[in-house]
């Protein structure tokens, strides 16, 4: 019976089918409970397992329940503690966990990728690239008790992420309780994660001499934007700033040679790349100006164009806000509001490792731009209902499946999946909004009426 309804979802929701046995393949009960064993530092189990605070978590994450709260209900004679419970634990939980949650499953689904050979290209031939990029969390509501006579907006913590471009995965992150945490004195445990050679994209935020240091020191390429006044720099003697052409947008690019100031008094000779941009960024900004120490084998418009990949991570942050909910607004306590976060970027990288999976094996004639938005809801819509009617001893056998196995596995479920149902729509551009006459004096109006009007002038 287990078979032929499994058959029958394989073909009517194969996206959601493969996410549920990928989640049982990379985060299992075991592999959960390990994580928070290895990795807490004060934190003790109890009678609550992290794995059950993880189970209750993903379905609202997901978008299958609306609040903790509701999926604790549900919940509430497997978990065996009470609500109050739930919630010591959450705002208990250590950043170290946080972090881990990301980081291991991530290496499981790294083989995945490289078993199915899905892996994504890198801007540059040869550069293994990474983006580093911080988050400052949203404002929660005000739920502690210090916060509720304040209109000032309660900030429960950063997190600093590391975009793998091959993968399309946050393969690393740091968690940080502090909203007001400096980024660039945090980044350093991401630099470890990047293979030596590997080429690394980030902000003017994270310009200064001690990071380009930290890049040189681990043997890492950069192309960071130059912030402006950090690193103090120099031009060199007879190195004039030289036209080298058009960027992919249409900017003209320019490069030179200059100095930047490091630790200790020394100076690096790096590559200074501006672009004069076709219309100004949002802040208003007519040109950028790039730092690299790639070597000059690599074209300066290269440059220029590949940093424009460095956007890569703000949408991918934007499809957890859109697709998933990561950041939920009643957790106020730090640790609660970096689990879920945590958990979210875990979820991403499960819906990434899907996406590939779905165009490289689908035997569609075309293969469109799939849409996390629709891929999320198909899950949020599915794998609670599949949680409910098969027990998770059935989900086992996936995580017991050697690689080629389990790809053997995905290939048969993605073959027949009917691509379209997940294709993205791409909207043209916005257009202007039209200037609005005040309305003081007539706060509301009659649509039916409006309606009425157009006919008359019609």
């Amino acid at each position: 019976m287990f078979n032929e309804v499994i058959k029958r979802m394989s073909k009517k929701a194969p996206a959601a089918v493969l996410f549920r046995s990928l989640f049982a393949r990379v985060f299992s009960d075991e592999c959960i409970d390990r994580i928070f064993r290895e990795h807490k530092q004060r934190q003790v189990d109890g009678d609550l397992l992290f794995s059950s605070l993880i189970r209750l978590l993903t379905p609202v994450i997901s978008g299958s329940l609306p609040a903790v709260h509701s999926s604790y209900q549900e919940m509430e004679e497997e978990i065996g503690v009470s609500h109050q419970a739930v919630y010591d634990k959450l705002r208990g939980v250590e950043t170290p966990v946080c972090e881990a949650l990301v980081r291991i499953p991530g290496l499981d689904l790294a083989k995945v990728r490289k078993q199915s050979k899905t892996l994504g290209r890198d801007p540059i031939p040869g550069y293994h690239t990474f983006i580093i990029d911080g988050k400052r969390l949203d404002a929660t509501e005000h739920r502690l008790p210090e916060t509720r006579a304040m209109k000032s907006a309660p900030l429960p913590g950063t997190v600093l992420g590391l975009l793998d471009m091959r993968l399309e995965m946050f393969v690393n992150i740091v968690c940080h309780p502090d909203a007001y945490v400096c980024e660039r004195k945090i980044v350093q445990p991401l630099l470890t994660s990047i293979p030596k050679g590997g080429l690394v994209l980030v902000d003017r935020n994270f310009c200064d001499g001690p990071l380009i240091g930290d890049f040189l020191r681990a043997e890492l390429y950069f192309v960071v934007r130059h912030h402006g006044r950090s690193p103090r720099w120099r031009k060199i003697a007879g190195c004039r700033r030289i036209k080298v052409g058009q960027n992919a947008r249409g900017g003209t690019a320019y490069e030179q040679e200059i100095e930047v100031l490091l630790p200790g008094g020394v100076w690096y000779r790096v590559r200074r790349i501006t672009i004069q941009l076709v219309e100004p960024t949002r802040d208003g900004d007519t040109e950028l100006h790039l730092l690299s120490n790639l070597p000059s084998s690599v074209s300066a418009l290269t440059i220029a164009d590949t940093y424009a990949e460095r956007w890569t991570i703000e949408t991918c942050l934007e499809y957890l806000a859109q697709s998933l909910n990561a950041e939920i607004n009643t957790l106020a306590y730090p640790g609660a509001a970096l689990l879920c976060f945590s958990l979210a970027l875990t979820l991403y990288n499960m819906m990434s490792t899907l996406k590939a999976l779905l165009l490289k094996f689908s035997t569609a004639s075309q293969k469109p731009d799939l849409s996390y938005y629709y891929l999320a809801l198909e899950i949020s819509r599915t794998c609670w209902a599949m949680m409910n009617l098969f027990d998770s001893k059935y989900w086992i056998q996936y995580a017991r499946m050697s690689d080629a196995q389990y790809v053997d596995y995905c290939k048969a479920i993605a073959e027949n999946a009917n691509l379209r149902r997940y294709r993205k729509h791409a909207r043209g551009p916005k257009r202007p909004p039209p200037k609005r006459i005040s309305g003081k004096r007539r706060p509301h109006v009659s649509t039916h009426r409006i309606l009425e009007a157009r006919k008359v002038t019609a």
